[in-house]
């Protein structure tokens, strides 16, 4: 029987929001659920938000200006009961204006009147128990009634976002700090940015009111990356009545909020006439598509062209990829089959259709077979076995070797000569070759093992039967090897397990391995030239990553 469907959670707001295409995105604010927008800086962000304050019914919305003070000169509220009705007849006014996507005209009052409401709904619950207990209602009953006190929820916030510390109040009306380890007390005034931060965070949202929409500015901006997720996610939690809306920088903290339950949009641009910003290109990002956290990550970005390749950022081949393909935004995805993964994902959203993706393997010994299929894919195949044998290519240690020569005084043509001889030789025994050749035989197996596993496992006897490639790869080493043919080991074989790579450096006058990999490098982003011949090397006559 199917299962009726479920009910959704009230709609506290409405917005049709203008785009670029001069269609609408129709947003909902409900209960429970979380909008987060995320994009790069003039993309759009602010002005949405102030687009939304001054597009939603009054007394709705609580908004928390990215801009905001986290100092405060005393450790409760500096401002009277009078002072906050003052200025709440005017924030909404200030909250809607242009200014406020750069400026907060009640900056120095932001802190207070958090502190002023957190007060004010303590006293307000510590009041509803008095009623209570005077009325005859059991302490069962109160407890069901009232629900969890604030401070309870507050100090929860805390420590779920790994905060080692607590709050109370004292008999001078003021909040003090504890630490939860050392047990020492101090005033709010003297806790750190990040605490002062977490606490006005959490009093804003604890204190809005009920079924508000509670939109958070840059929530990250002074808070650790360590708690920055975990303290959203608290504070979401501990207000399940009402909606938010999260505009951020982050993406870590945006890949968090997409796996609740709301929206996710990668903002993309905004249009503006004269100083009104009047429509914006914004993405949904489904939580439902078969993506990567790295595909996520990368179009939460605001990104359009991607190419995912092996390895991690710090590696050297990061800033290569930089340098070879300044178009595209270069996402570093690990290991080859997490390349794969996140092309495939994306490939089968329909909805991230404006994202173009590709990516880019290791050779590894891949057949001319293998590359057509990954090429089907929309993955490419570089022509060397590995990404660090781009710099041993024979045209980068020519223009290596002459930035060389003028700086030591040497000839051009003799430090080539040195560093290909040295190459070979440190290839040359035959125990080498048969190493390497053994290497690459074993990933091609591998790679083939994967490729016949039946898609279902059953009682029946699974047999694969493989041919070993290693006599045909030995076969074509030792004729590399026989020809010295410096550039075909280089496209090979994996030079990063032997000592080539180190011989190769020292006959180019390097101390180092990465002091020769540094200079190459720079040596392919000083000349444009060079790095649009390594393009055309490893994307063909497009010198880029198009789709064919």
């Amino acid at each position: 029987m199917q299962e009726p469907p479920q009910e959704q959670p009230p709609t506290l707001a409405s917005w049709h929001i203008p785009l670029s295409d001069d269609g609408a995105l129709h947003l909902d604010a409900r209960a429970g659920e979380v909008i987060t927008v995320v994009g790069a800086n003039g993309a759009g962000k602010s002005a949405l938000a102030t687009w939304i304050a001054s597009n939603t019914p009054d007394g709705v919305l609580r908004r928390v200006l990215a801009q905001r003070k986290i100092w405060f000169q005393n450790s409760g509220a500096s401002i009277s009961a009078a002072d906050r009705e003052n200025v709440a007849m005017n924030m909404q006014h200030w909250d809607r204006s242009l200014e406020s996507r750069y400026l907060d005209h009640v900056d120095h009052q932001r802190a207070d009147i958090a502190l002023f409401d957190l007060m004010g709904r303590i006293h307000a619950e510590d009041h509803r128990i008095a009623e209570l207990a005077y009325a005859g209602v059991s302490s069962q009953e109160i407890v069901t009634e009232v629900g969890q006190r604030l401070f309870e929820s507050l100090n929860a916030v805390l420590k779920q976002a790994g905060l080692n510390v607590s709050i109370a109040t004292s008999d001078q009306q003021t909040f003090t700090a504890q630490h939860r380890t050392l047990g020492v007390d101090y005033p709010i005034s003297q806790m750190s940015d990040g605490e002062r931060s977490a606490l006005l965070l959490a009093a804003e949202v604890l204190a809005a009111h009920e079924n508000a929409v509670i939109m958070l500015d840059e929530p990250e901006r002074h808070l650790h990356r360590s708690i920055s997720a975990s303290l959203i996610e608290a504070l979401i939690e501990a207000r399940p009545d009402c909606g938010f809306i999260v505009l951020t920088h982050d993406l870590d903290l945006a890949v968090t909020l997409s796996t609740r339950p709301g929206e996710v949009l990668s903002a993309l641009g905004v249009k503006w006439s004269g100083n009104d910003a009047t429509h914006w290109s914004l993405q949904r990002i489904s939580p439902e598509s078969p993506i990567t956290d790295e595909a996520k990550r990368a179009i939460l970005g605001g990104r359009r062209r991607i190419l995912f390749v092996e390895g991690t950022s710090g590696s050297l081949d990061f800033p290569l990829y930089g340098t070879l393909l300044p178009g595209w935004t270069v996402v570093p995805a690990g290991s080859c089959e997490s390349v794969i993964r996140s092309v495939g994902g994306l490939s089968k959203s329909e909805e991230h259709h404006w994202v173009d993706s590709r990516g880019l393997v290791d050779r590894d010994g891949r057949s001319d077979s293998e590359r057509a299929d990954l090429a089907a894919k929309g993955i490419f195949v570089l022509p060397v076995s590995e990404v660090e044998n781009l710099y041993y290519l024979p045209n980068v240690i020519e223009a290596v070797a002459k930035k060389q020569a003028d700086a030591q005084g040497e000839e051009v043509s003799g430090l080539v000569r040195a560093a290909k001889q040295a190459g070979l030789d440190a290839l040359s025994d035959s125990q080498t070759l048969q190493r390497l050749a053994k290497k690459l035989a074993k990933d091609e197996v591998a790679r083939k093992l994967l490729s016949e596993m039946p898609d279902e496992v059953g009682e029946d006897e699974i047999t694969l039967t493989l041919t070993t490639p290693y006599p045909g790869i030995l076969q074509e080493l030792e004729q590399a090897k026989q020809n010295n043919d410096y550039e075909a080991f280089v496209r090979k074989v994996p030079v990063r397990d032997t000592s080539f790579r180190a011989q190769v450096a020292r006959a180019l006058l390097f101390l180092s391995i990465t002091r020769y990999e540094k200079a190459a490098l720079l040596t392919i982003t000083e000349n444009p030239e060079l790095a649009a011949k390594l393009s055309k090397d490893i994307f063909g006559e497009a010198g880029s990553p198009e789709w064919s």
